[in-house]
């Protein structure tokens, strides 16, 4: 330590530049150093938000689009096992006079016109029926492309039973005539029997699907 006091005494001026330099040094570091530490965490900060607003977009998304699916297919479940034969029983009910007029006054030609209107009629609710489908099948397939494994396996059921759904209720606007006429209350039974087993299972893979939709959108 004296041989250091010693060294400094014989060139003060020398070790006093040199001990301001480090000093200078010294607090030039400890400035870009700040200055650098600001930067990252005004960086991070901004990385931070960024990822926020991206779980936040992803999520609003998501919500969305799960809920318009479940909503439409609630509506679907609905339609053919309640609203379908509803709005087939008039129709039904105009044809049935309009024949019975025609056969009585004997005309033939009018007879072919109100066979033909009530085929059109049927055959407008099933397309309709059909683009109902079609409709929950290309949101699934929309949704499938963000869902997970579990979620691919529950649209796989409920396409399956949608179709099942669609095709049993046409099934039964084919031959209402036949049923109606011939009074064939047991098939009518059968349809609804069929009809409200398939709109139950529906509802069960939409509640199981909207648990796993929660599930992921609680994840994000």
């Amino acid at each position: 330590m004296q041989s250091i006091y010693e060294l400094i005494q014989e060139n003060p001026e020398f070790y006093a530049w040199v001990f301001g330099g480090v000093n200078l040094l010294w607090l030039l570091f400890s400035y870009f150093n700040k200055q650098r530490h600001e930067r990252d965490l005004k960086q991070l900060e901004q990385d931070l938000r960024y990822k926020a607003d991206r779980r936040l977009k992803i999520f609003d998304l998501k919500a969305s689009e799960y809920a318009k699916y479940v909503t439409d297919l609630d509506s679907f479940g609905k339609k053919n096992q309640i609203e379908m034969p509803e709005r087939l029983q008039p129709i039904f009910d105009e044809y049935l006079q309009n024949y019975l007029m025609a056969t009585e006054s004997g005309d033939e030609d009018r007879e072919r016109q109100v066979i033909g209107w009530f085929g059109s009629q049927v055959s407008a609710l099933m397309n309709e029926g059909l683009k109902d489908v079609l409709k929950l099948k290309s949101e699934s397939n929309r949704l499938k492309l963000i869902a997970t494994n579990e979620m691919l396996q529950t649209f796989d059921k409920l396409e399956q039973l949608t179709q099942e759904s669609m095709d049993c209720t046409n099934e039964y606007m084919k031959n209402f005539t036949e049923i109606v006429l011939n009074q064939q209350h047991e098939r009518t039974e059968a349809f609804q029997e069929k009809a409200a087993k398939l709109a139950a299972q529906i509802q069960d893979q939409s509640r199981a699907l909207l648990d796993q939709m929660r599930s992921e959108l609680s994840d994000i």
